[in-house]
């Protein structure tokens, strides 16, 4: 149902970090996340291109959420994913496999009129009154220039990541019986020929010859055929297993961190139960790159704690590695305290010269524990609960029309602490 948003998401995210070009169906964290990163960037001289090339491992689908008015949707693809970083004198490339899996986590009303594209929303400019479609505001007004956080277009983007497929490609076994079948067809004529030849001067009876050397050919291919494709098997097998290992041992705890889902909902669901782990992953994913770009961190209102992050300072790319371990989740008063560690290949740039490190980041969040989940809340849009003007809860913690302070966990997850793990 959301392939269309998958593919075209892929290409103008591509796109994005060259012509600046916002992604039409990114989701208002997605929005401010993007464009933390491009800050940071470009305050760091880096140049930074991500390219997802489809392979011939076609797996594809998606798998479904639904709460109440909305539905959380993880789409996948098989891509080779290939990102580049370059500072016009240094470049370092990553490409760590041929195959990898690309997921993202699409955001739906349940309510939403699939007969109109998101994109075509009409958005009002708040300065001059334009009316456009929602992908025309994205970089803000077209006629009075004035930049301005639209609200969500659904369905939308809230989150995406890639990580390596450890497994051989589809189609090996097939490669391994069509060589098997050709080591067969070869090995088979050969000794076929070779066997008629011998037959026929040594009795000189064609017929005979014929018949031996039929015998012997197929026998031949047979057992040719047989050893190469249990040869190919057994490789296959192989990599299957060396695959499954290697992926153990870059999340250190796979077992773990797969379990993590389960346990983190039945952990929250007596507080919420429109909880998602899914959700919940994209979200984290979404916080830490705002804060890892941003640069007024203590005044963000996604993050609640007094700890220093600028060990976070010369980070120029959160790569995940696919897993979030569920480490506890307490009660404190009227808190649920949640903490995971988060694995991820972080890309720094210091001194001109770019570091390629496997870390994982301890992440604490806190929230009310009678706040429920709801897909489509955003610290980056809220209305202010004194005032009610809208505003950007990232770049102020306080309203900017009446200087309410603002508590984001009375609404969603607040990020107490991250501690880097080596």
């Amino acid at each position: 149902m959301y392939e269309k948003i998958r593919e075209s998401f892929l290409d103008e995210l591509t796109g994005y970090y060259s012509t600046g070009q916002m992604p039409s169906h990114a989701s208002v964290n997605m929005r401010r996340a993007l464009t933390e990163h491009s800050d940071r960037l470009r305050s760091k001289g880096v140049r930074y291109r991500p390219s997802f090339i489809s392979t011939d491992n076609r797996g594809e689908g998606e798998t479904k959420f639904r709460t109440n008015s909305f539905l959380t949707c993880t789409c996948y693809k098989h891509c080779n994913t290939i990102f580049e970083y370059t500072d016009g004198t240094t470049t370092m490339r990553s490409d760590e496999s041929a195959d990898d899996v690309v997921y993202l986590q699409v955001i739906d009303r349940k309510d939403a009129d699939h007969t109109r594209k998101s994109d075509d929303q009409i958005i009002i400019c708040p300065n001059c009154g334009h009316r456009a479609p929602a992908a025309v505001f994205v970089d803000g007004c077209p006629m009075c220039s004035t930049r301005f956080e639209i609200e969500n277009v659904f369905p939308c983007v809230n989150s995406y990541y890639s990580m390596i497929w450890p497994m051989p490609r589809k189609d090996f076994a097939d490669h391994g019986m069509k060589i098997g079948a050709i080591a067969g067809i070869g090995v088979g004529a050969t000794i076929g020929v070779l066997s008629f030849l011998l037959v026929l001067i040594s009795r000189n009876i064609v017929l005979f010859a014929l018949l031996v050397a039929a015998f012997l050919a197929f026998l031949s291919g047979w057992i040719t055929f047989i050893t190469v494709y249990g040869i190919t098997a057994m490789f296959a097998s192989a990599m299957a297993a060396a695959g499954v290992v290697t992926m153990a041992l870059n999340t250190m705890d796979m077992t773990a961190a797969v379990n993590s889902k389960r346990r983190t909902e039945q952990s929250l669901a007596p507080y919420d139960r429109g909880f998602s782990f899914n959700l919940l992953e994209g979200k984290i994913l979404s916080y830490l790159k705002t804060l890892a770009y941003s640069g007024n961190r203590q005044n963000c209102s996604i993050y609640m704690g007094k700890g220093d992050l600028s060990f976070m300072d010369d980070l120029v790319d959160i790569r995940y590695r696919g897993a979030t371990r569920f480490d506890k989740a307490v009660v404190v008063g009227d808190y649920i305290h949640l903490i995971v560690t988060v694995y991820l290949d972080n890309v720094y740039y210091r001194d001109g010269k770019f570091g390629k490190v496997r870390e994982n980041f301890t992440v604490e969040l806190a929230r009310r524990k009678e706040v429920q989940t709801v897909p489509d809340f955003s610290a980056y849009n809220i209305n202010c609960a004194s005032c009610g003007g809208s505003f950007d809860a990232v770049l102020s913690r306080n309203c900017p029309y009446c200087g309410s302070v603002y508590d984001l966990s009375s609404q969603d997850w607040g990020v107490l602490a991250i501690v880097k793990q080596q």
